[in-house]
């Protein structure tokens, strides 16, 4: 199956001046082997490759399934891999009925679309309709780990509907719709720069996830007498496996992203894919050798889930701004998010705030990185290549300032919208008793209580007989 999806993504090299528009139409896949053994041009379009990418993207969910289960103790396995389940079948169905509609429908006020629900998967413009589904299911998905191991199966789809109809459908319609009111400011010639979600995706997935966990509460025995007691997964080969199937399936972000910007494709935006798979790259290896290093230094050991976390903090910082990137922009950012992993997740734990997948120092905290990013470091030649307007980072001199204050503006507005709606979400499910699962759940494992027994039942036991209650 990736061999198939690899060739699919081939590209060619750019058109030369002799060839004719039926050969540049082709410019993303040359031909077509037929069973006779020909070949045969293939029409193959920038939506194609979008939607391509789109699959990529989906197959992040795998790795978020095993980085989740793997961090989380056995007794919960069952729990986690049902709840990523029910918020990828709910969110398609949210997505499909309105989601997608105020998200990319006809602009009404520059608030939300008011077209489209129910769509019946046509691509309007560049934006097809499978590739930005992915995108609102990871958003989803980030959240639901700030929650797990100790929160009633029925919350994942109140939230699942909530963020993909109330939340993330309204922000991308201000970030991304061109008519947005956001995007329709007079008097200012910058845009908000996001890439491919730093702050529609990463920071709004974060921090509602953060909000949940700060509202639900600590599991039994994290900080138990107001000591951090570290409550290690199950699985650590879990977590590396599924931290790099993430990476694998980030390239679909912001590859594909690419050519929503650039849809008319060509040896422009054959090159411009090239730089952004170049500074993903750089900047997740540089954030995850940061946080690795700077972690080392404070405990004394080599963490391999801290370098996990680390690498998916660069790829969340990157998401917002590596098209607009140089690469040594790319490995500053790099940094930083490896630095800001580190800091948020201590700073997180210092406040008796239990994460036990670190989504949020991971996605909200890397994901504003990114987004005020952009303010500083933003090429303006990129920046006018992908979005059409003459602005760029403050290094730059070029309407660096009011660039960077746009992307204060946006972030700003992202977050409250955000906040709004989790506090209503999770304090309303906290009000009516319905957040949390009792203590004897807890204890007992969620599994044992609500799933018909553990994943690995002499695992489990062999466990427990040396670990009670883990």
């Amino acid at each position: 199956m990736l061999l198939l999806l690899v060739q699919a993504l081939a590209v060619d090299p750019a058109p030369g001046p002799n060839d004719s528009p039926a050969d540049n139409s082709r410019s993303l896949l040359q031909t077509s082997g037929t069973g006779s053994g020909t070949s045969q041009p293939y029409n193959y379009s920038s939506s194609d490759f979008v939607l391509l990418n789109g699959f990529l993207i989906f197959f992040m969910q795998i790795g978020f399934v095993s980085a989740e289960s793997g961090q989380g103790r056995a007794k919960n396995v069952r729990n986690i891999l049902l709840k990523n389940s029910v918020n990828i079948m709910l969110c398609a169905i949210c997505w499909w009925a309105v989601g997608y509609a105020f998200a990319y429908g006809n602009s009404s006020g520059g608030f939300i679309g008011t077209s489209r629900f129910f769509s019946d998967g046509e691509s309007f413009g560049s934006k097809p309709w499978f590739f930005t589904w992915t995108f609102c299911l990871s958003c989803v998905t980030i959240a639901s780990g700030c929650l797990a191991e100790r929160t009633h199966l029925f919350v994942y789809p109140v939230y699942t509907a909530v963020v993909s109809i109330a939340v993330h459908p309204v922000i991308a319609h201000w970030v991304w719709a061109p008519d947005s009111w956001l995007n329709s400011m007079t008097g200012s010639p910058c845009r908000f720069l996001d890439f491919a979600g730093g702050a529609v995706v990463h920071t709004v997935g974060g921090l509602t996830g953060l909000i949940g966990a700060m509202l639900c509460g600590p599991r039994l025995g994290r900080f138990e007498d107001g000591v951090d007691k570290d409550i290690p997964g199950h699985d650590v080969s879990s977590v590396s496996l599924g931290s790099l199937m993430l990476w694998f399936g980030w390239y679909g972000f912001n590859c594909g992203s690419t050519y929503i910007y650039m849809a008319q494709g060509g040896a422009e935006a054959s090159a411009a894919v090239s730089r952004v798979a170049l500074n993903m790259t750089l900047c997740a290896s540089v954030a995850g050798m940061t946080s690795l290093v700077v972690a080392s230094i404070q405990s004394g050991t080599f963490d391999l889930a801290v370098c996990c976390n680390g690498l998916m903090a660069g790829l969340s910082a990157s998401t917002s701004n590596v098209g607009f990137l140089t690469p040594w922009a790319a490995c500053i950012t790099g940094a930083l998010a490896g630095l800001m992993y580190v800091g948020v997740s201590r700073l997180l734990v210092r406040m008796g705030v239990d994460d036990p997948l670190d989504s949020s120092a991971i996605h909200c905290g890397s994901g504003m990185l990114g987004v005020l990013v952009s303010g500083f470091l933003a090429k303006p030649s990129y920046v006018l290549e992908m979005v059409n307007c003459n602005c760029g980072g403050v290094v730059y001199a070029t309407n660096g300032g009011m660039q960077l204050g746009m992307q204060l503006l946006g972030l700003s507005c992202s977050m409250v919208w955000t906040v709004i709606w989790a506090l209503l979400t999770f304090g309303t499910l906290k009000k009516l008793q319905l957040l949390r699962v009792d203590q004897q759940t807890e204890l007992a494992g969620i599994d044992n209580m609500e799933h018909g027994g553990p994943a690995y039942p002499e695992f489990l036991q062999r466990v427990q007989s040396t670990r009670p209650g883990y």
